[in-house]
């Protein structure tokens, strides 16, 4: 036997690897830039939960943290909220869906735009505009008090106030996740069904949402973790009603009694709950799923003139309450105040204030947000194609895990494990603007990966051997063949991180510092203090949903849909 037959004969024998390989050296080079932002600031998490102040091993911190009510009523008030929040989203939400993707509604693409636009909107600016309505001196309630109408409430602070504005902050995502399933549906199932005497409730109930739940599930689950996370909402209108978010940043935040072992601890329940609601979604996507091959697109009927009347009722009033945070900011943007009072008077001075006085957290926003996004981008692509394309036997898994473990930490943990693993040598970024940026850019990574990994599933890897097989070098073939196919999963992903980012507040509030000031912060620290700018604060808002919502309706009118 010859040598060649014999090496060719050994069973087993791996073929060995090609550090020459472009990807393999990105994917190293990807690999440890997620171990050093992402790794290593839970780490250090880790760490202060399970070492003492003499920084010993302790498990006193968690003993601490299960009998004290300081910790575990927030705990249970923020599973209580976002158990309502996904409950009351779903019950706006598919009714919605299921009428939309069966009947013809006009304006149906103009409210579909809307609600996609929507989803994008963050949650403390609902807040914000709430608080301005419905406050102890909002303008609704002020007006009511002095017209002698009774309300059922004081003002909107409180738990009713935030599961409120959790609803509507979250209803469209559930929408549109909800919308896509069911016109996924085959019509055949429901004909079937209607060929052996199903009445058409029957139909629907036994057939047409069994087939919709693992979008449900899902839709409930990112609502819920939504508002679990948020930061913003509780501190805005909680008005004493404490949520674990709030008390992790004002355990580590505060200046009188700060205590980073109990943010810690806290941090880590935070992550633990997120990491079991994770478990309890999948489990239920994975038994409710189902699988439909081929098929008919779902047709769409006409309604009878009154309910579709009812029904167009419904549905604008879902958007008025989803956008009245919007219009009411753009308001009072052009409205004189005075010692934090709206006075009835028209006026451009906030918007001369703003950019005379405070012009630098705009550019500041769009330069953080623009530098991340870029960041994300390259990333993104390169941790997709070898997730997609490469069988990497240990650094593909590990990328595609690791990616995606921003997704499910809350801001306010994210921004403590930044701030206990940089803020000594050998890397010292707490109190720079990089930290800021590298915060936006690990943080919002998941949103391009992902898109850009979908698109690349879309593209047989037959077209790059092709064009190597008539002698193109691969990385001629990715540019020429690859890159233009998922160029528009690559700009769809860049502009949702980039809106992720410029909007982000719970990580922000915690890891800036001056001057390093965002829009968010500005429009925060405005709403939480009585009495300052509103005027500037709501002009800012304006200018900040400008900001959202102009690149994302460009997007949606070019390539028809967005990934969120």
């Amino acid at each position: 036997m010859s040598a060649s037959t014999t090496a060719r004969g050994r069973p087993g024998r791996r073929s060995r690897t090609n550090w020459r390989d472009p990807w393999r050296l990105a994917g190293l080079a990807a690999l440890l830039i997620l171990l050093i932002f992402i790794v290593y600031p839970q780490l250090w998490i880790v760490r202060a939960a399970f070492t003492d102040d003499a920084g010993g091993f302790t498990l006193a911190r968690f003993g601490a943290f299960v009998t004290d009510a300081g910790f575990t009523e927030p705990l249970v008030h923020s599973v209580v909220v976002s158990l309502a929040v996904g409950a009351g989203a779903v019950l706006v939400a598919v009714p919605l869906a299921f009428v939309m993707a069966r009947y013809r509604i006009p304006g149906r693409q103009g409210v579909l735009t809307m609600l996609t636009m929507a989803t994008t909107s963050p949650p403390f600016l609902g807040a914000y505009a709430w608080l301005l309505l419905l406050g102890s001196g909002g303008i609704i309630t002020r007006a009511a008090r002095e017209a002698g109408l009774p309300l059922p409430f004081e003002s909107i602070l409180g738990v009713g106030g935030i599961i409120w504005v959790g609803v509507w902050f979250t209803f469209a995502l559930i929408f549109l996740m909800v919308y896509d399933a069911l016109r996924a549906v085959d019509p055949a199932l429901e004909e079937a069904a209607a060929s052996v005497g199903s009445r058409p409730w029957r139909t629907h109930w036994k057939v047409t949402l069994p087939l919709a739940v693992p979008a449900i599930a899902t839709g409930c689950y990112l609502a819920g973790m939504r508002i679990f996370a948020d930061f913003g909402t509780p501190m805005l209108i909680g008005g004493g009603y404490s949520m674990l978010p709030v008390v992790v940043y004002q355990n580590f935040m505060s200046e009188v009694a700060a205590s980073p072992g109990a943010a810690a601890t806290a941090s880590l329940m935070m992550v633990l709950v997120s990491g079991l609601a994770l478990v309890v979604q999948r489990r239920i996507v994975a038994r409710r799923s189902f699988a439909v091959t081929g098929g008919r697109d779902q047709p769409l009927r006409e309604l009878r003139r009154g309910p579709r009347a009812l029904v167009l009722t419904g549905i604008w009033t879902a958007l008025l309450l989803g956008f009245v945070p919007h219009l009411v900011v753009l308001l009072t943007s052009f409205l004189r105040w005075q010692s934090g009072i709206l006075q009835w008077e028209p006026t451009l001075e906030n918007y001369r204030r703003l950019f005379e006085e405070s012009l630098q957290p705009i550019v500041l926003s769009f330069v953080f947000a623009g530098i991340a996004c870029l960041l994300a981008l390259v990333t993104g692509v390169v941790v997709a194609y070898i997730v997609a394309r490469k069988r990497f036997r240990i650094s593909g898994p590990l990328l595609n895990n690791l990616v995606m473990v921003p997704y499910i930490l809350p801001g306010t943990v994210f921004a403590i494990g930044f701030i206990l693993a940089f803020n000594h040598l050998p890397v010292i970024l707490t109190g720079t603007a990089l930290i800021i940026v590298v915060a936006y850019f690990i943080r919002r990574l998941p949103y391009v990966m992902k898109s850009i990994e979908a698109a690349l599933g879309q593209v047989h890897p037959s077209l790059e051997e092709a064009a190597m097989s008539v002698g193109a070098p691969p990385r001629r073939s990715f540019r020429d063949i690859v890159v233009p196919i998922i160029r528009p999963a690559v700009i769809s992903g860049g502009t949702v991180g980039f809106l992720q980012m410029i909007t982000e507040l719970s990580a922000t509030v915690m890891l800036y510092a001056v001057p390093w000031v965002t829009m968010t912060v500005v429009i925060f620290t405005n709403a939480m203090q009585p009495g300052s700018p509103f005027g500037v604060a709501s002009a800012m808002t304006t200018v900040l949903l400008v900001s959202v919502y102009v690149p994302l309706y460009l997007l949606r009118r070019r390539y028809k849909t967005v990934s969120l």
